[in-house]
């Protein structure tokens, strides 16, 4: 069924259609900017292809409308969302998040859980950035991806209030508002949001033990089942003012909020048997995870234009604090009476503070060259006090084996230079970007300090030819860095239940990775690159199990090398006045060579991603649209995730004489977007199977004041 929607879909890319794109985030005006393309029109079209990167309109997302931040990128081009909220872009894991392009200090579980709380409503676009210039921070392996709210209104009083309620297998409610004043030099901003989602995912794991490395005799098999119950609760809300100076000089300062929390509670299964299929241990397992954050987030920016037309400087800095809390208990009963499991509890605080500054200058130099440089620096602090205790003899115990007190600190400089030329049809970039970091990690249980520093650079050169105005031609390069988070090097551990727990692994050291790419452009309809990175010191997620204890370890290492290339198509067509399909293909290999796991290599698998969306202009005030993605086995490090399919359809009728409008959506119409993987490394094989909760339907509001 999915093969026979796809391929139909994909025969219907055969004409084409200009798209827009300008460099205030507008869709509707012309722009001209020296590597990207120049394109007029007054569509609101879903996706514009730039010369280096893919833009995603989410405003003009029918499908998008009512669901959280995180569901809007699962449904990106070229972007892959694992069950945890791990990004990946063209099949690369170590992908850097903004707002705003503001680089997030958050970690992986909070930034999944933001992205969770955060509705679509408030988004206007998601770039995916594959080749940033020197400009932007060398975070980031895989590349960027930029999420752009939307902004206050320019003039008098505006603002748009939204509503939705969705179901799947649980409820779904976002609601909010946007509201904004503008008044001669002065401007007021603020929003609020509202999120409740609930979820429920079904959860198999299947691991096998063996006697030997070669996996040819079979020790033990082990067995989990799991039901979980995930309510997410937030509360966000942003509040700013903008003046103007002077004509020359604008400044704003704003406090964001983001207050929420989230609840897993999971009611599972968990046997084992030997090689003859004789039951070992049968147990009856509870796990309650209470998270909780407070993430403020205080910032000061503002822009002074020279006198010299073109020459500017932008100012941005920016001060965060988080709390995260987290209270776990997990419970077994061994129905099977051969093993005592202790129940357990954790405390898991954290406290983050980030101090964040920057300065970039833009610098004309001649006709049709200028020069953009700046500073930042970065300074962040983790304080992580975890608590294990387990229950003996109805006496809460401290564990020593799993308790630790984690403190890092982080700093680093950046300087960089990127320079702009053309002469003729060539367009050239270029730059380069240094940075320093500085880590210091205490373990205070321990009583163990680890230090280390290194300085980077980081060199960038774009290059774009024009053959006529319709035909073009063009080629990157760029030198990326994806360092561990505190997380990652923190050895706490973290259970999902008594019998899995991750674990961070202080020898970590950071990826870096070299990228090139060469593509063609005919207009904006039609795009085609070919890509090629290679990456030293991989990350990948490694399961240790140990069958005495009956627990299985997730935990990262560092692989040799990989090598990820590809080829890249992006297709326009307008099949009538009423229809228009986008079209994004993608195939590409990841290789890996591996230095551990009694293995040199890891077998390559050749994936393709298919991405396929119809809209279709039914009336002036009706719309629909119908979305689908198909991605083949692929795989990430030492585990294979299956293939998945998503299809979406959704329709959008304006009422109220424009002002309003209602939207009906259904997402993973056939339940088929699910997450899969298998890995089978040393003597342990593992199969993990994820039934999200993904096939929701929303019926969304918005009105416009």
């Amino acid at each position: 069924m999915k093969n026979i929607l796809t391929s139909i879909m994909l025969a219907f890319s055969v004409y084409s259609y200009s798209q827009t794109e300008q460099e205030n985030d507008s869709i509707v005006e012309t722009s001209i900017n020296v590597l990207d393309e120049i394109v007029i029109t007054k569509k609101k079209v879903l996706y514009t292809q730039k010369s280096d990167r893919l833009v995603f309109n989410v405003e003009n997302s029918i499908v998008s409308e009512g669901g959280t931040a995180l569901d809007v990128l699962s449904r990106a081009p070229g972007v892959v969302v694992s069950q945890d909220g791990d990004l990946s872009i063209r099949g690369q894991q170590g992908v850097a998040v903004m707002i705003n392009g503001k680089l997030t200090q958050l970690s992986q579980k909070e930034l999944a859980n933001y992205l969770k709380s955060t509705t679509s409503s408030n988004i206007k676009q998601i770039e995916v950035i594959t080749n940033p210039s020197s400009k932007y921070d060398a975070a980031g392996k895989a590349g960027i991806i930029n999420i752009i709210l939307k902004k206050p209104s320019n003039s008098g009083l505006k603002g748009t209030a939204f509503t939705s309620y969705g179901r799947g297998r649980k409820n779904i409610t976002n609601s909010g508002v946007n509201l904004s004043y503008n008044k001669n030099k002065l401007g007021l901003f603020g929003n609020y949001s509202y999120t409740f989602r609930g979820e429920e995912e079904l959860k198999e794991f299947n691991q096998i033990q063996y006697t030997d490395a070669a996996r040819t005799q079979i020790s033990t098999k082990n067995h989990q089942t799991s039901i979980t119950d995930e309510p997410l609760t937030s509360n966000n809300f942003k509040v700013g003012a903008q003046y103007e100076i002077s004509p020359k000089t604008n400044i704003e300062a704003y406090v964001d909020a983001k207050i929420g929390r989230y609840q897993n509670m999971a009611n599972g299964t968990n046997t084992v048997v030997n090689a003859m299929n004789q039951l070992q241990f049968d147990a009856v397992t509870y796990n309650d995870s209470k998270e909780k954050w407070f993430d403020y987030t205080y910032a000061f920016s503002g822009l002074h234009k020279f006198n010299t037309e073109g020459k500017n400087m932008a100012f941005d800095f920016e001060y965060e604090t988080s709390k995260f809390r987290s209270n776990q208990f997990q419970s077994s009963n061994d129905l099977s009476n051969t093993t005592a499991v202790n129940d357990r509890r954790g405390y898991i605080p954290s406290q983050l503070k980030v101090f964040t500054g920057k300065v970039d200058f833009t610098n004309p130099l001649k006709e049709k060259q200028s020069i953009e440089w700046g500073f930042k620096a970065s300074v962040k602090n983790n304080d992580n006090p975890s608590v294990y205790e387990y229950l003996d003899n109805n006496q809460w115990v401290i564990d020593a084996n799993s308790s630790n007190h984690f403190e890092y600190k982080e700093q680093i400089y950046a300087a960089y230079a990127n320079y702009k030329y053309r002469v003729g049809d060539l367009s050239i970039q270029g730059g380069v970007r240094s940075e320093y970091t500085a880590i210091d990690i205490l373990q205070k249980t321990l009583n163990e300090e680890h230090k280390d520093d290194y300085l980077k650079w980081f060199p960038s050169l774009s290059l774009k030819y024009e053959f006529t105005s319709s035909h073009s031609i063009h080629a990157s390069y760029s030198k990326r860095i994806n360092r561990p988070s505190q997380f990652d090097l923190n050895p706490f551990r973290f259970y999902d239940d008594p019998f899995n727990y991750s674990q961070g692994n202080p020898n970590l050291v950071p990826e870096i990775t070299h990228t090139a790419e060469v593509g063609y452009a005919w207009k904006s309809a039609f795009m085609a690159s070919l890509y090629f990175n290679t990456t030293k010191d991989v990350f990948t997620d490694v399961y240790n199990y140990n069958p005495d204890t009956n627990i299985t370890v997730t935990t990262q290492i560092n692989l040799s090398k990989s090598y990820n290339y590809g080829l890249n198509i992006t297709h326009s067509a307008e099949l009538a006045k009423y229809w228009s399909v986008n079209t994004l293909f993608n195939v590409f290999e990841n290789r890996f060579e591996a230095n551990a796991l009694n293995s040199s290599t890891i077998d390559p698998i050749v994936t393709l991603n298919l991405n396929v969306q119809n809209s279709f202009t039914i009336t002036e005030s009706l719309k629909a649209e119908a979305n689908a993605q198909y991605q083949s086995k692929s795989n990430l490090g030492v585990y294979e995730r299956d293939g998945f399919f998503d299809l979406s359809i959704g329709v959008s009728k304006q009422v109220l004489a424009g002002k309003g409008s209602f939207k009906l959506n259904f997402t993973d119409v056939l339940n088929t977007n699910n997450f899969y993987i298998n890995s089978a490394v040393g003597q342990t094989a593992i199969n993990k199977r994820y039934n999200l909760d993904n096939r929701i339907a929303t019926l969304a509001f918005t009105y416009r004041i």
